[in-house]
Formats: C-alpha cells, structure tokens, sequence
C-alpha cells in the first residue's frame, strides 16, 4: 500500500497512474478518499485520479496538531513524490479548505478547483461549539455512545441515501483516538476570504441547496469572490453530493475539466452562474 512520509506526517494514497492529466482528490471531514469512489470510476479512464487520507483519517495516522496549512505541504510534498508539476484539485468540505491553500501557496501548480460543499471562512461561535463538542466526543466515546452522533454525521453528507449504514459501520471498526488532531485544523482555521481575488485559475463550486454542513449562501459567496468563478447549485443535495447525487456532479465536472484550458486562455473575471 503506498504511504507517503512527510515528517512528521504519513498519509496514504491511491493513485490510478498513466500519463493523463492529474485530478487529486481531498475528503471531507470524517471521511476518507473511499468517498471519491464514484468520481474514480468517472474519470479514471481519461484522467490520473489521486487519491489521499487527510492526516487522522482513513489509513492515515495524526501524531500531533497541524493547520490547513500543514495539509497543503502535505498534497505539495505528494505531487513532488509523484512528478506532478500541474494538477486540478477536488476537494469536499474541508478537503476545499486545502485546496483553497495550495492554491494561494503554489498558483503554479494548480490548473483549476472543484469545491464541493465548501467555503472560504470560519465557523460562527455556534457552530465552534457545537463542532468542538462532537469532535471531542468522537475521539473518546463508545460505538454505543456515538450513536446518534454517527447517524447525525452521515445524514450531514448522505441525507436519506442508503450508503449511511456502511459509513457508520466503517466509523464503528475505526481507531478515533487521532480525531483531536485533525479537529484542531478545522476548529482553527483562519479565513481567506480576503484572498480569494488572488486565486485567478478556473474555479468550479459545486453546492447542495440541502447543505446543512456549510450554508448555500457561502458557496454562492465564495464563486463570487473567485475571480474566474463558476456555481452549479444541486436542488436538495446534503454536504455530499458527490456521493448521492454522483451523475449531476460528474457530469458537470467533466464539462468544467474540458473547458479548462479555454478558460486558461481567457480573460479574468467571466461572469458567475447557477444552475439547479
């Protein structure tokens, strides 16, 4: 199984190889890179996918605290390893906020952005609460004492899709110990709002009118603010739509991903759109 070591980091990776242009997936929180499965199976045949566990997730171990910031070296450090100069990046929930990073670190080695279920921001005070008690809970509680945490997560991304029964089994087998780690990113993220104008390649925002994980107003905000920003609004898609609503997500990547290189050429700043 290929693991990459990036002191003091290990992460796991899949990677459908060839000499094709380079998607790298990012996960969403609790999650793990399984969660691209359908979109591996999309593109695989025209397209390298590269998958990663996040740090704490999935096959992943956390051995201390790290920032968004952290991650992006990681993805960095992985495209190094791997010989990608140029990669579009897909990133869901959190997996968008590094994407967003790598973006601002390294504009070179980034050819476009899907954020799926992102933003650019932070928590309300609310939602730092509430985040920081489920994360907390999550790393020390029972199977038997996150039951309603667990089937709460996975109606967050899946809604009423069937796939959340085996999401909690595989969270039910897994070592949560590390989560406080992973948790400190995301409860201390800083916002990069403010520097969303600095991210001039083609960016697609792909958002679930159902989304009750990040707000639709912030993904339609977040496009807006990219200066070559698209939104594709999916009418009652949870956190997830990748997942549950895979044929509408797939179908409007590819049509970005194909259009890349036209809009490499153009002019900044083409105007944003939704579709539903």
């Amino acid at each position: 199984m290929p693991f990459l070591n990036v002191a003091p980091h290990k992460v796991f990776y899949t990677d459908t190889g060839g000499d094709k242009p380079v998607l790298i997936f990012s996960h969403g929180f609790f999650m793990d890179q399984t969660s691209f499965d359908l979109q591996y199976e999309a593109f695989g045949e025209d397209y390298r996918c590269i998958g990663w566990d996040e740090m704490g997730f999935g096959r992943s171990p956390a051995s201390r605290n790290y920032s968004y910031w952290d991650s992006a070296e990681v993805l960095l450090a992985l495209m190094d390893k791997l010989g990608i100069a140029r990669a579009t990046l897909v990133g869901v929930s959190k997996g968008g906020f590094i994407s967003l990073r790598v973006a601002l670190m390294a504009p070179e080695r980034v050819k476009g952005i899907v954020l799926i279920g992102s933003e650019s921001g932070v928590f309300s005070a609310e939602q730092h609460a509430e985040f920081s008690e489920l994360v907390d809970a999550w790393g020390r509680s029972s199977n038997e004492e996150l039951t309603e945490e667990m089937a709460a997560i996975s109606e967050l991304y899946l809604g009423d899709d069937p796939q959340k029964a085996a999401w909690i089994q595989r969270w039910s087998k897994r070592d949560r110990s590390q989560i406080n780690h992973a948790g400190h990113a995301l409860l201390n993220r800083d916002d990069v709002t403010d520097r969303l104008e600095e991210i001039t390649c083609p960016a697609l925002i792909i958002h679930g009118s159902d989304d009750q994980g990040v707000d639709y107003a912030k993904g339609q905000a977040m496009a807006a603010g990219l200066p070559r920003g698209e939104f594709f609004g999916i009418d009652q898609a949870p956190h997830g739509p990748n997942m549950t609503h895979p044929t509408l997500v797939n179908e409007r990547m590819r049509a970005f991903l194909e259009s890349e290189n036209d809009q490499e050429d153009g002019p900044n700043g083409h105007p944003v759109y939704q579709s539903n």
